[in-house]
């Protein structure tokens, strides 16, 4: 796993000699690669200033951070594959690795001619909004898994409960008659030849010769069968005597729940897109570098040279 110190260095002679040592060194043993993190002048302003704001970003320090967490959190729960996570864990496009490597600070969004305590209030916003969005999207997230597992559950019950909107097809089914309608049947395995034998006999108004097989499984199968509506009563009467189950079924409410389940599907995709776009340079990740690198500026107090070195450890 890559690990990341970020190390303040004067920029005096004898400091600067002593960092590229370390680097040829951590280099040279295969122990770490160094990057130049650069950090632009700050307004610093008075030393009390200066100790304010640092409680301050503190604190925003770890709001930002837990804020990030939970966001990272959630686009674990939404692309379901941990091993997908980072490829898709990505800020201002590139991956996180590449964006602390060659991290810039981003000067329309963070204007360093603010003082400090502009900067962490800018900072504190934009986080706080991230928060606030998150919650809402979690909330919405969890029931848009909840309604599309209750689908699923739906769709892989027995014959007896299992939703028929992707097994019965339009073509199926006797469509804008006065007088006729098709009913859906379950037929246990045992009983196929009975129901053959005996289905135009279950009320005088089948049609003969109207049964057809649309599903076999190991317990059975459905069958579809055509009839006077004014029948149907007493057939389904007769089929349960005979241990056959008739499904009540709708193509109206059947393509309603494959509009449903589509427009889950949809938002379900919109919960990973948010999530991912979280990561780009007005994110928490990119928040929380924001607002660590202007406490580190305040840190350093009034040094007007400084750098910062990113070391990367494996």
């Amino acid at each position: 796993m890559t690990e990341f110190w970020l190390v303040s260095v004067p920029l005096d002679k004898n400091s600067s000699q002593s960092v590229e040592k370390l680097k040829r060194s951590a280099s040279k043993a295969h122990l770490a690669s160094s990057f130049r993190f650069p950090i632009p002048e700050l307004k610093v302003g008075t030393l009390d200033t200066l100790l304010a704001v640092s409680d301050d970003l503190s604190r925003l320090d770890m709001f930002a951070e837990s804020v990030m967490r939970r966001t990272a959190q959630c686009m674990a729960e939404v692309v379901e594959q941990s091993d997908k996570l980072l490829e898709n864990a990505l800020a201002n496009g590139v991956d996180l690795a590449s964006y602390v490597t060659r991290f810039q600070w981003d000067r329309a969004k963070y204007p360093t001619a603010l003082p400090l305590k502009g900067l962490t209030e800018i900072i504190s916003r934009q986080v706080s909004q991230v928060e606030a969005e998150l919650k809402t999207r979690n909330a919405a997230y969890c029931n848009v898994k909840s309604s599309l597992q209750g689908f699923e559950r739906k769709a892989e019950g027995s014959l007896q409960t299992r939703v028929l909107t992707d097994i019965i097809k339009r073509e199926d089914l006797v469509l804008d008659s006065e007088y006729l309608t098709t009913l859906v049947v379950v037929v246990a395995r045992t009983s196929y030849k009975l129901w053959e034998q005996t289905y135009e006999s279950l009320s005088e108004f089948v049609v003969p010769r109207s049964s057809r097989k649309i599903l076999e499984e190991q317990e059975g199968a459905i069958f579809t069968v055509t009839l006077f509506k004014k029948a149907v009563g007493e057939f389904k009467a007769n089929a349960m005597k005979k241990k056959f189950t008739v499904r009540e079924f709708s193509l109206e409410e059947a393509e309603r729940q494959k509009q449903e389940m589509g427009r889950l599907i949809v938002d379900k995709k919109e919960q990973y897109v948010w999530s991912s776009s979280q990561f780009p340079g007005d994110s928490p990740s990119a928040r929380q570098e924001g607002c660590e690198e202007t406490k580190r500026a305040a840190q350093l107090s009034f040094h007007t040279s400084r750098s910062c070195s990113c070391s990367q450890q494996t």
